[in-house]
């Protein structure tokens, strides 16, 4: 063996159990950083898309949100009925979704007389001039009486109040009376054409609004009793909102409420039209209606919305973007931006939820910036950095076997 053999043999004795030691004791330590935090390229962050925005304040009042549902307002949702049995004739029927206004003529009825039809109008002619025959007869009885009451008052021998209530009695006779010749006046007016030939009616829009209900035809058989339309005036509709009974206290002074409609961006403001007097007994739930200005229609009749009703004065709050927010066992956490490139992982407390933006009530301060986009990227990254990395070196191992 030469010299030169003999150098290397002790090298190895000396230095090759060292080295074994420290790849040993470095396969069983975890790539994590010593921060804790994790550290991205330049290029990684580009890569992944990551974005972050500020914790910011905001001055908002505590709510409770509870479902809601859209209705039509009050008056502002209207049947179309046929004025008389027949059949729809003309053409152009209006259709769900179409816009109508008061007065427009949206269908005509027709009805042929038959003999049974006409004796019924003869019928019904002699009923109401009965009904003003009989209306006189009472209106000439009541000035009878009052004028026997008048002097009777003048002499003292009853007391005003007997002769107010003659007065008021020929009062209600001249109003009865009147009735009954306007009665009689229209119906002689509706069949002055009418003879043995067919009569039509037009059959007009009550309110302007859309229609949202349909139910005719042309030729089509109808009644009076059978709903042809269904118009609603959507440019303003009710929210009304199931509100739990427990919760009625704190509402109490609440005059509006935020109206969020299920996956769509922002809210309406409604403002507070009453609530209700009685409980649901199968829920326990009182209505709160607000009224929503809906000229933007992005609100339907029936749709179910999510209503948020002020509970107490406003106060100054920590806010971050609601998209900033992940979950895990039950914990809420975001990944705060710490320097360009380096993220942690925080734990966070959470509030109400306002639109977008969602209230912390601890784990973060203001100013600091908390990843709103690619927060699934930094999440992936930190598993892959709790991985140990002996675990790593047995799989590639086992590739290689």
């Amino acid at each position: 063996m030469n010299r030169r053999a003999i150098v290397v043999i002790v090298v190895l004795a000396t230095f090759g159990p060292a080295c074994g030691r420290e790849r040993e004791a470095g396969a069983t330590q975890s790539v994590r950083p010593a921060d804790g935090a994790i550290h991205l390229s330049p290029d990684q962050v580009r890569a992944s898309d990551i974005r972050s925005a500020d914790v910011v304040e905001r001055t908002v009042a505590p709510s409770i949100a509870v479902i809601g549902r859209v209705k039509a307002r009050a008056g502002g949702e209207a049947d179309v009925l046929s004025p008389f049995p027949g059949s729809l004739v003309g053409d152009g029927l209006p259709k769900i979704g179409d816009t109508v206004t008061k007065g427009q003529r949206i269908a005509e009825v027709e009805q042929q007389f038959t003999a049974a039809d006409m004796l019924q109008v003869s019928t019904t002619a002699i009923g109401l001039r009965t009904s003003v025959e009989q209306a006189q007869q009472d209106l000439q009885l009541k000035h009878t009486e009052l004028n026997r009451a008048q002097p009777l008052y003048e002499g003292g021998a009853i007391p005003q109040k007997q002769l107010q209530t003659a007065e008021f009695d020929v009062k209600q006779a001249e109003a009865k009376l009147e009735g009954a010749r306007r009665a009689k006046e229209q119906y002689e007016a509706a069949v002055s054409t009418t003879n043995s030939g067919p009569r039509r009616a037009p059959i007009v829009a009550p309110i302007s609004g859309t229609v949202v209900a349909a139910e005719a035809t042309v030729g089509q058989q109808v009644d009076p009793s059978k709903n042809l339309f269904t118009i609603a005036d959507l440019r303003t509709v009710w929210v009304e909102a199931a509100v739990p009974e427990q919760d009625l206290a704190p509402i109490r002074a609440a005059r509006s409420a935020e109206i969020a409609i299920p996956g769509s961006p922002g809210s309406l403001t409604g403002a507070l039209v009453t609530i209700g007097n009685l409980v649901d007994p199968q829920n326990r739930t009182v209505p709160a209606t607000f009224n929503v200005d809906n000229r933007a229609g992005a609100l339907k009749i029936e749709m179910l919305v999510e209503v948020r009703i002020p509970t107490g004065p406003q106060s100054t709050v920590l806010m971050i973007p609601a998209s900033a927010v992940l979950a895990e066992a039950g914990a809420s956490y975001v990944y705060v931006e710490a320097r360009p490139g380096v993220y942690a992982r925080k734990v966070v407390a959470l509030g109400d939820r306002k639109d977008d933006a969602i209230v912390v009530t601890s784990g973060l301060t203001k100013g600091e910036r908390v990843v709103t986009v690619g927060a699934g990227s930094l999440r992936g990254e930190s598993l892959k950095t709790e991985i140990p990395a002996d675990a790593d070196e047995k799989d590639k191992k086992s590739e290689k076997d």
